[in-house]
């Protein structure tokens, strides 16, 4: 080789690995992002485990007197009678009665035992701090008959009980669960009640070694002692910033998510390389597994940019929810589609506007109504119908319930008691139905007309919105094609 071919060649080589460096250089700064775009991302990730994290609190370990829902571990806070007014839960739905809580997985796994329901829908579904439901089982799903399950946290080397065949048998991915269970509530008797009363009392949450104890049955609620939960309460969080997400601060969101990571109960997802990216950046503020976050410890710079971001990402969670709904005839359709391990801002979206709502629309789906025909926000201060076409109900297998709310999304008193038409009562007559149609009456004062008043949805005398349900939903009423009838204002 020439002298001039081996300085060509030795150009060429210097040149060669010049550009690489600059393509390495070019890729680092774009996986090295600023630290605000850092803390907007890791609000839409670490939302959803937040409100976990923050409503375990409150079942397991806020046992103050104000707090009726704590429960302990491992046990099941229950409405025990048809939910009103008075339910300090946001948006619930009067036509179930709920169960709900959280398993506490350390110490082994936990048999989920339920009675035979035959005669009213039900479902039993478990929960994991992304959102996910992994399992989901009940009268539309695998039955009436009475079956047990056992939930067992990974890597347990223990035997597990002869008595389980392997699809009841759930593999759980962490070493906590949130649990709710389903019923349906058709016409609100006292009689009614009292049965489903009878089967909530029928079913069991017991850790293995004291369901093996006990003849290999489930311990009932009422014999068991309250378990106080033990996980870490995060330092700097008021009661009811530790509650409520939308009340933190950035200083408080950021020490929670580092407490989330470091909690061995939460195992994180088995091989995500987009958490596993999430989790590299926060390391330059020193949150994350074994590091020692301190917000008092970050550059004034550190800490404008982490609350830059974090305010960020409360508007972009809150934006994308308007802009993601599928329009269904002017009502917004949740998009509950899965995928909940990667699709970080849809688990953002309906952790912030539904949390515990199933990721996948399999059980139930939702629609939310804010405005009448005309595009304007509903109120109470005016008059309004909504008509169903009696061939063209909303298409499900088991029920629909259409509730009321005032604008912050509570049920407001009235005097017949009255917060939703479903598909019960038009099933037993309690509405009245001419000429194929449906016509519900919703205004703050009771109709004179007499047969009016027997299809009258009182309304709040102010702002107001519609939070629909539908219970073994048809293809309609997840892709948004059913037409939803509307609220049309009358004049």
């Amino acid at each position: 080789m020439t002298l001039f071919k081996k300085i060509t060649a030795s150009v060429a080589v210097l040149l060669a690995t010049f550009s690489l460096i600059t393509l390495a250089q070019k890729n680092t700064a774009q996986a090295t992002p600023k630290l605000e775009v850092v803390a907007e991302r890791a609000y839409i990730y670490g939302l959803q485990q937040a409100i976990f994290y923050g409503q375990r609190w409150i079942y397991t370990q806020n046992n103050v007197k104000e707090n009726e829902i704590y429960s302990g571990v491992n046990r099941i806070f229950w409405v025990r009678k048809q939910i009103t007014p008075d339910f300090p839960v946001v948006t619930p739905n009067a036509t179930t009665l709920y169960g709900s809580g959280f398993l506490d997985l350390q110490n082994g796994p936990v048999v989920i035992e339920v009675p035979e329901i035959t005669d009213r829908y039900f479902s039993v579904q478990t929960m994991d701090q992304y959102g996910i439901f992994r399992m989901i089982v009940g009268s539309t799903f695998n039955g009436t008959k009475a079956r047990k399950y056992i939930v067992v946290p990974p890597d347990y080397e223990g035997n597990l009980p002869s008595g389980f065949p392997t699809t009841d048998v759930i593999q759980w991915p962490s070493k906590t669960a949130y649990i709710v269970v389903r019923m349906a509530v058709e016409t609100g008797s006292d009689k009614e009640i009292k049965t489903i009363n009878h089967y909530q009392d029928q079913v069991t949450v017991t850790p293995v070694a004291q369901w093996l104890a006990n003849a290999n049955q489930g311990v009932a609620q009422t014999d068991k002692k309250v378990k106080h939960g033990k996980y870490v309460i995060p330092k700097g969080l008021s009661d009811y910033a530790m509650g409520q997400v939308d009340k933190q601060t950035a200083e408080q969101y950021f020490t929670l998510l580092h407490i989330i990571l470091n909690d061995p109960t939460l195992t994180l997802l088995p091989d995500s390389s987009l958490e596993t990216e999430m989790l590299a950046q926060l390391k330059s503020v020193n949150i994350g597994k074994g590091l020692n976050f301190d917000w008092s410890a970050l550059t004034t710079e550190q800490q404008k940019s982490l609350d830059t971001g974090f305010k960020a990402g409360f508007k972009s969670v809150r934006t994308t929810l308007k802009k993601n709904l599928i329009n269904m005839n002017g009502w917004g359709l949740i998009r509950n589609s899965g995928g909940f391990e990667t699709r970080w801002m849809d688990r953002a979206i309906i952790a912030d506007a539904a949390w515990a709502a199933p990721d996948k629309n399999i059980s139930h789906s939702g629609a939310f109504l804010f405005t009448d025909s005309e595009g304007k926000l509903l109120n109470g201060k005016n008059k309004y119908t909504m008509t169903f076409d009696m061939n063209n109900l909303p298409p499900v297998t088991e029920f629909w319930s259409i509730p009321l709310y005032d604008a912050n999304g509570y049920f407001v008193a009235n005097e017949i008691n009255r917060y939703t038409v479903n598909s019960f009562m038009l099933e037993s007559g309690e509405l009245v139905v001419k000429e194929g149609k449906l016509v519900v009456y919703i205004q703050a004062e009771k109709p004179n007309d007499p047969e009016q008043a027997k299809n009258w949805l009182p309304a709040p005398v102010n702002g107001m919105r519609f939070t629909a349900r539908f219970y073994g939903p048809y293809v309609p009423l997840t892709d948004g094609s059913y037409k939803m009838p509307k609220a049309i204002k009358v004049q």
